[in-house]
């Protein structure tokens, strides 16, 4: 029997090379791998949802809004002769405050709508005095002197919410708004329920600020520390204990933050599954976050100027996985369920000599016995093995 030593060549090379990759990926870490948006150092407040990233820039002698699309890696900005500030995003819509008047070093002002694909501005009404404007669906919301306001783009109506109780900030996500509400002694956390009109209480604090949502999730900064509310299980949880956090941001699992701890202002991560926590490590200053899914924006002084970056945010993953059912007679066919974080790649032993690199497969045992099973997962930053002793009872 003649060897093809071409093909044994190719196997071995083959398997060298995937030994290699396995190795390098084995080595590599939790990380926020970064790229820079914007060069004029002019750039402020980015915000960001899906492929658009949008943020406040004077590089032109006054406050414009830009946006990056991260498809086409197109730049296109407003061309207001007045001063706009304040973006928000939801898709291809971007709202922000048209500056009327600065008082305290706050903006006030009227709110407008633009839609990135048809190129259309919108005024929505307002009394002037508006400020802090977010956007979710059809819905935009803003503080407007001593009220909170809600307009639904389709129907063109516009409620109060919230009235004469000094509020602050504010942020939408889904049916539910959430703001801040300054007094003397005390700032408050306060939830709307659009569809209900419901109106809770969720927080109390000598000091706190940038209130935001991501479905049942509650956060803010208290004390230069966040703070996170179930609103399914009505618990608080402090995420941070540093006391150094500020300007917090959530999307999915993800909470992002700016934080001095080290000296200079950082980008912080955390995921609330696998409770990982990386950070930015660039010795200059990075504040301003925002997220959407695994990307975070902020504004960063590595060149001396403010610039927006964006970084996309790489844990390590943990293997985890159910299996159904777990013992019958053989032949026994058992469906394997993923339940890991953060994984692309999957390699399960089934312990009766086979594997699969299927997320979840079906697998047969074709005699009795007790079997072991072992998941590993891997991503950018590494992989991570799951092993169950006895899992599998096959008689």
């Amino acid at each position: 029997m003649k060897t093809n030593k071409t093909l044994y060549s190719v196997i071995v090379v083959s398997t060298a090379l995937v030994l290699f990759l396995f190795l390098v990926l084995s080595t590599a870490s939790a990380s926020i791998t970064e790229k820079r948006i914007t060069s004029h150092g002019t750039a402020s407040s980015p915000a960001i949802y899906d492929k658009n990233i949008v943020w406040q820039d004077n590089r032109t002698g006054n406050w414009n809004i830009y946006s990056y699309n991260l498809s086409n890696h197109k730049e296109i900005h407003t061309t207001n002769l007045s001063d706009q500030v304040e973006p928000a995003v939801y898709g291809s819509k971007v709202v922000w405050i048209d500056i009327l008047d600065r008082i305290d070093n706050n903006y006030w002002g009227n709110v407008y709508l633009y839609d990135i694909f048809t190129k259309k501005q919108t005024l929505i009404p307002t009394s002037g005095a508006a400020r802090s404007p977010s956007i979710y669906g059809n819905n935009i919301v803003w503080v407007d002197a001593d009220n909170v306001f809600l307009y639904n783009i389709s129907t063109k109506k516009q409620t109060r919410l919230y009235s004469n109780l000094s509020p602050t900030q504010t942020a939408i996500y889904g049916n539910r708004v959430v703001w801040s509400r300054d007094t003397v002694d005390y700032t408050y956390i306060y939830m709307y329920e659009i569809s209900t009109k419901k109106q809770s209480q969720i927080a109390t604090f000598y000091l706190a600020n940038s209130p935001a949502i991501y479905g049942n999730r509650i956060i803010w900064e208290a004390y230069g520390n966040v703070y996170m509310y179930d609103i399914t299980t009505q618990k608080q949880t402090r995420i941070t204990t540093r006391g150094s956090a500020q300007s917090p941001a959530i999307y999915g699992n993800n909470i992002v933050w700016q934080d001095n701890r080290n000296g200079n202002w950082d980008i912080y991560a955390y995921d609330l599954v696998t409770h990982q926590q990386i950070h930015t490590t660039d010795k200059s200053d990075q504040y301003s976050p925002a997220v959407y899914r695994d990307k975070v924006v902020w504004i960063d002084n590595r060149s001396g100027k403010p610039d927006v970056y964006m970084g996309t945010l790489s844990y390590l993953p943990v293997a985890a996985f159910t299996a159904s059912p777990t013992s019958g007679k053989a032949p026994l066919k058992v469906q394997f369920k993923d339940k890991s974080t953060d994984a692309y790649y999957w390699y399960w032993n089934f312990g009766d000599k086979t594997t699969s690199t299927l997320q979840s497969p079906l697998h047969q045992y074709k005699k009795a016995g007790k079997y072991t099973v072992t998941l590993t997962v891997k991503n950018a930053a590494g992989t991570n093995t799951k092993t169950t002793t006895s899992y599998i009872t096959v008689k």
